[in-house]
C-alpha cells in the first residue's frame, strides 16, 4: 500500500512542532502521577461508602479533577521522535516523587488534623512499599485504609515497571532481559510496550491468587483486598487488619514468596517454559534463603513446634521479600536474630520482583567481579569473563552494578549519619537499611518493634530520600539528580553569559 507524498509532513504539521525530549518526558510523568493519584482518590471515595461516607464527596471531586488534568496534559504532548534515556529515567523519578506528594495531599484531605510532615512520611512509606508506620489506622476509616493499601499496590506496580520495562531497555543489563524468540519461545519483554502488558497480566494474576487465598481462609472481603494489596506489593502495611490467624499467616507466606519471585520466572511458569527454570542460580539462591534462613532464625529464638516454625518462616519471608509485616516477637530472641533479619533485608529478593533491597542478582554480579579481579592478580594476561545465567555479562553491566553498590552504600551511611542526630547508632543504621531496602519494621536487638512515630520529625524526613532511591533501584534516582544538576548548571552558565554580554554592550 503506497503512502501519498508529503503525508508525513502534513501529519506533523497538524500535530504541531514536536516537544523537546525532556519536556515531553516531564509532562508524561506529571500526567501519570496525577492520573494514578486521582484514580486512587476516586476509588477510596467509593470505598468510603461502605462506612459513613463522610469523605466520599471531597475524594471524588479531588480525584476527578486530578484525572481530568492528567488527561489534558497527556493530550497536549507533541511526542518527539525519540526520548533520551536520561530523560526517561529522570521522568520515572519525578513521577514517583509527584505521586508521593499527591498521596500526601489526599491523606491530608481525609485527615486534616494530621501534621504535613506525618502525611508526607506516611505517603512515602506506602508509595515506596516501605513498612514504616507513623500512627495506627482506625479500622472504621475505610477511605484511609484503602488509600494506604491502594498506594502500596500502585507503588509495587511502579517498581515492576522500573525493573522489567524501563531499566532493561534504558540502561545496562539488557542481556538479562527476557527478549529472545528463539525456538518459538514467548518472551516476556521483547519490547517495552509488550513488557507492560505482560507485567499487568502476571502481577494481576498473582494479586488475584493471593486475594483468593485470604478469602478461602475466612478473611472478610474488604480486609482480604487490603491484605492482598500489602502482600503482592511487598508493602506490608495492613492498616487495621489482623494477622494473628495461623491460616492467614500461611497464605501471606505463600503470597510473599510469590511477590519476591522475579516476574520473568512467573511468566515462564505461566507459558510452559519451566523446563530449565530450576537451573537459574538466582532462583536457587532465593529458594535457599527461604529454607535455610528460617532454620538459622529458629536457632536464635526459643520458638518450637509447628507454631514456632510458622512464626519463623513468616518473619524470615517478610524480611527476605522486604514485605515487613509487623509481627511482635514470640518468646526470647538472641541479639543475632534481629541482625540476621537486617542482613536478609539488605540482600532482598530476586531482581524483577516488587521487593526492594540490593537484590540477589546484583550480589551475584559483585561476587563474580570480585572473583575475576582475584584471578587477574594471579594471571594478569588472561582474558577472564563473568558469566551469569549462561550469558557473558557486558562490561557496562558489571561497571554499573559496582557503581550502584557504591551509591547504595553511600546513601545508606549518609542517611545513618543524619539519623544519628536523633537516634542511637544501632537504631540509625537499622533505620537506614530498612529505608533504602524499602522494608520494615525496624526492630531493637531484643526483636521488639520500634515505634517510628516517636522519632524526631527531622529523622523521619531524612529517611524519605533513601526510601525513594531504594524503590527506584538507585540508578534512575541518581540519573535524575545528575540531569537536574546539569540543567541548573547550564541555566546558570547561560544566565551569566547573558548578563556578561549585556554589560559589554552597556560599556560600549
Amino acid at each position: 500500500m503506497s503512502r501519498p507524498v508529503g503525508s508525513g509532513e502534513r501529519s506533523r504539521a497538524r500535530r504541531g512542532t514536536a516537544w523537546p525530549s525532556w519536556a515531553a518526558a516531564t509532562t508524561w510523568a506529571i500526567s501519570v502521577a496525577l492520573g494514578a493519584a486521582g484514580l486512587l482518590a476516586v476509588a477510596a471515595g467509593l470505598v468510603d461508602l461502605l462506612g459513613a461516607g463522610d469523605d466520599t464527596a471531597p475524594l471524588l471531586v479531588v480525584g476527578g479533577s486530578a484525572g481530568l488534568l492528567a488527561a489534558v496534559l497527556a493530550v497536549l504532548v507533541r511526542p518527539p521522535d525519540r526520548i533520551r534515556d536520561a530523560d526517561t529515567l529522570a521522568a520515572v523519578t519525578g513521577c514517583l516523587v509527584l505521586f508521593i506528594v499527591a498521596v500526601a495531599g489526599v491523606l491530608l484531605l481525609v485527615e486534616p488534623s494530621t501534621a504535613p510532615a506525618d502525611a508526607l512520611f506516611r505517603a512515602t512509606t506506602v508509595a515506596t512499599t516501605t513498612a514504616l508506620e507513623v500512627a495506627p489506622v482506625d479500622a472504621a476509616d475505610h477511605a484511609l485504609r484503602f488509600l494506604v493499601g491502594g498506594a502500596q499496590w500502585l507503588g509495587g506496580i511502579g517498581a515492576l515497571l522500573v525493573a522489567v520495562a524501563v531499566l532493561p531497555f534504558f540502561g545496562a543489563g539488557r542481556e538479562f532481559a527476557d527478549r529472545s524468540r528463539r525456538g518459538g519461545r514467548r518472551p516476556m519483554a521483547p519490547d517495552p510496550a509488550t513488557a507492560v502488558r505482560h507485567l499487568a497480566v502476571v502481577h494481576g494474576l498473582a494479586s488475584a491468587v493471593t486475594l483468593a487465598g485470604f478469602l478461602v481462609v475466612g478473611v472478610a472481603p474488604f480486609d482480604a483486598v487490603l491484605l492482598a494489596m500489602a502482600t503482592a506489593s511487598t508493602g506490608g502495611l495492613v492498616a487495621g487488619t489482623d494477622l494473628a490467624s495461623a491460616a492467614v499467616q500461611w497464605v501471606a507466606i505463600v503470597g510473599m514468596a510469590i511477590a519476591g519471585t522475579s516476574l520473568v520466572v512467573l511468566w515462564r511458569l505461566g507459558v510452559g517454559r519451566s523446563r530449565n527454570l530450576l537451573r537459574s542460580t538466582e532462583l536457587q539462591a532465593y529458594l535457599g534463603l527461604l529454607v535455610v534462613a528460617p532454620a538459622a532464625f529458629l536457632l536464635w529464638t526459643d520458638g518450637s513446634g509447628v507454631d514456632g516454625i510458622r512464626r519463623a518462616v513468616f518473619t524470615v519471608t517478610a524480611a527476605v521479600t522486604t514485605t515487613g509485616f509487623p509481627m511482635a516477637p514470640g518468646g526470647t530472641w538472641a541479639p543475632a536474630a534481629p541482625v540476621l533479619l537486617l542482613g536478609l533485608v539488605s540482600i532482598g529478593p530476586m531482581t524483577g520482583s516488587t521487593g526492594g533491597g540490593f537484590q540477589i542478582l546484583r550480589h551475584r554480579i559483585l561476587a563474580r567481579v570480585a572473583v575475576r579481579e582475584l584471578l587477574r592478580q594471579l594471571h594478569p594476561s588472561a582474558i577472564i569473563t563473568a558469566r551469569l545465567g549462561g550469558r557473558i555479562a557486558a562490561e557496562e553491566t558489571l561497571a554499573r552494578v559496582v557503581v550502584t553498590q557504591f551509591l547504595f552504600v553511600s546513601v545508606l551511611f549518609g542517611t545513618a549519619v543524619v539519623a544519628t542526630a536523633g537516634l542511637d547508632l544501632a537504631t540509625a543504621l537499622a533505620a537506614s537499611v530498612h529505608a533504602i531496602s524499602t522494608a520494615g519494621p525496624v526492630r531493637a536487638l531484643d526483636g521488639s518493634l520500634v515505634d517510628v512515630g516517636a522519632w524526631p520529625t527531622t529523622v523521619r524526613l531524612a529517611l524519605l530520600p533513601a526510601m525513594v532511591v531504594g524503590r527506584l533501584s538507585v540508578y534512575p534516582a541518581i540519573v535524575a539528580l545528575g540531569a537536574g544538576t546539569t540543567l541548573v548548571r547550564d541555566r546558570v552558565r547561560f544566565r551569566r553569559r547573558l548578563m556578561a554580554g549585556r554589560r559589554r554592550r552597556a560599556d560600549r
